[in-house]
């Protein structure tokens, strides 16, 4: 049974150079109810995220040619992270790799081999912050709306006395 209902299923961008981990994980995200795409480089899943951003970017660390590092970084000179989560997935356990890439803009950051009961924790995480996020962008630009309208009420009346 899902987790997400289908209403609402949420994109997910698997990023890795590993054909073997794209899958695994796609596999798992999609009995949890998810949509996923895949991409085995970080110019590609670039290219896909310009065309059309997913929910949430399950980035690889370590990649042939572009880093899963400056990924992130080329990702958030476009997208703030309130509005694309990304997480980081990668072998490297040091701590300080976890503060680079929380610096460099990461949500979340999640070691290989991938617990998938923290992933979903973590996906699920990230998911509720983004929806709060777009709703207080909502909410905040119906009040803007709202403040126009009766601002202009307002002249109207002044002006028709």
């Amino acid at each position: 049974m899902s987790d997400v209902p289908a209403h609402t299923q949420r994109r997910i961008l698997i990023v890795d150079d590993i054909e073997d981990n794209r899958f695994v994980l796609d596999r798992h995200l999609k009995r949890a109810g998810f949509a996923t795409e895949m991409s085995e480089d970080g110019m590609s899943a670039l290219r896909m995220i310009a065309a059309s951003p997913p929910d949430v970017v399950l980035l690889d660390w370590m990649m042939p040619g572009l880093s899963g590092l400056e990924t992130l970084q080329t990702i958030r000179e476009k997208h703030d992270e309130n509005l694309l989560p990304v997480i980081m997935c990668t072998a490297i356990g040091e701590e300080s790799s976890v503060v680079v890439a929380i610096k460099a803009g990461a949500n979340d950051f999640v070691m290989k081999p991938i617990s998938f009961p923290i992933l979903m924790a973590r996906l699920k995480s990230q998911l509720a912050r983004k929806d709060a996020v777009d709703a207080l962008r909502r909410e905040n630009s119906n009040l803007e709306n709202t403040l126009v309208q009766r601002t202009r009420d307002l002249m109207n009346s002044q002006r028709d006395n």
